[in-house]
């Protein structure tokens, strides 16, 4: 399966609108930097990763849900400062309803991607890159400079 085939199918299983959400998402993501991986398993989806060894950011699967990430790092927990900052930005957002709060690791949301709206979701992409940059990218530039 292909990104084609995820958005083919994500309008199949849903509708055009959650096709299109998908694509404005994806699209955003692209154009700051994030990779896509097609996901597995029986839905399908696409998953979000930012940077040379793919911290995770959002997921989407064709059945339209949304998965957010409160820990970037691959087999690591995130920094007690990340963390907040992440639920900190999803608490302020009406239109981010995780099934449960606050998240540690990472969180599905209530709501398909359709239902959400595209910007939402481009927004959270924005404050997860700048916290990723913050967190684990600036201390290994200050090291080098040292």
């Amino acid at each position: 399966m292909d990104t084609l085939d995820v958005m083919k199918k994500s309008e199949e299983v849903g509708s055009p609108e959650r096709r299109k959400a998908m694509e404005n998402v994806v699209i955003n993501a692209r154009e700051m930097g994030c990779k896509m991986q097609i996901g597995g398993g029986r839905a399908g989806g696409i998953n979000l990763r930012y940077g040379a060894i793919g911290y995770a950011v959002l997921d989407i699967n064709t059945k339209g849900l949304v998965k957010l990430y409160a820990s970037a790092h691959p087999g690591k927990d995130a920094p007690e400062e990340y963390r907040k900052a992440v639920n900190d930005f999803i608490e302020s957002r009406e239109e981010l309803e995780p099934k449960s709060f606050p998240i540690n690791t990472y969180g599905h949301l209530e709501a398909k991607v359709e239902e959400i709206g595209p910007q939402v979701l481009v927004e959270f992409i924005e404050h997860v890159i700048s916290l990723i940059r913050k967190h684990y990218y600036d201390p290994w530039r200050d090291l080098h400079e040292a």
